[in-house]
């Protein structure tokens, strides 16, 4: 049980929780379409993503290849205004978000508990997204990137098991996801919510997962 004044800690997923789009994919696509050279070097990464994407374990390796090959040659500083556009144009898009997923958020932090958003996109990208939804002061926990001569490097990838590492000494009391790469942190979570899920995914999070709820959110 969460120790006696302490508030709930309750966890949620941003892509296919919050957002309806993968906030990365979103600014990686445009990234790669913007030069013909980007969309060339980022062609093997996409096409293994396509082939090998339901292969959880393969998932980030395929993340970081894609992200070399869409933002290297840039600087931290031009980095820093594609990810905050991105992050604007995606929360200002009704059709980007998901409503259910915010107002689960809102009710949450009404009733005191302690909400945190756990994600794979890079944190400038995830904080302009909330930020343009109006959660700009809910924490975040996402992958740090840096540019070492104009090369992308994945300081923090908070992706699938790299996830764990963020709660490393913090119970989990509720977690709100719809990705079989999020099975290491529901495992820690005393209960899990899955949003929308395919029948595959219900079944392989119900064999692992004792206290599970799923949810049908539009």
């Amino acid at each position: 049980m969460t120790p006696r004044g302490a508030r709930p800690l309750v966890v949620f997923d941003l892509d296919g929780v919050i957002a309806r789009t993968d906030t990365m994919a979103y600014l990686l696509r445009r990234q790669l379409f913007s030069q013909p050279g980007r969309a060339v070097a980022g062609a093997v990464p996409a096409a293994l993503w396509f082939l090998l994407h339901r292969y959880p374990r393969a998932r980030p390796r395929l993340s970081r290849a894609l992200g070399r090959a869409a933002l290297s040659g840039l600087s931290a500083e031009q980095y820093a205004r594609l990810a905050r556009r991105a992050g604007e144009l995606l929360g200002s898009d009704p059709a980007r978000r998901i409503p259910d997923g915010v107002s689960a958020i809102r009710r949450h932090l009404d009733a005191g508990d302690e909400v945190v958003i756990t994600t794979g996109t890079e944190s400038t990208l995830a904080r302009a997204f909330l930020d343009s939804l109006g959660l700009s002061g809910v924490e975040l926990v996402a992958t740090d990137i840096r540019f070492d001569h104009f090369v992308v490097r994945y300081e923090n990838h908070n992706l699938g098991s790299g996830k764990v590492r963020g709660f490393a000494s913090r119970q989990i009391d509720l977690f709100y996801t719809d990705s079989d790469l999020d099975l290491p942190i529901a495992k820690l979570s005393r209960r899990t919510v899955l949003v929308n899920p395919t029948e595959r995914l219900a079944g392989v999070f119900r064999a692992q997962i004792p206290e599970l709820e799923i949810v049908r959110w539009a």
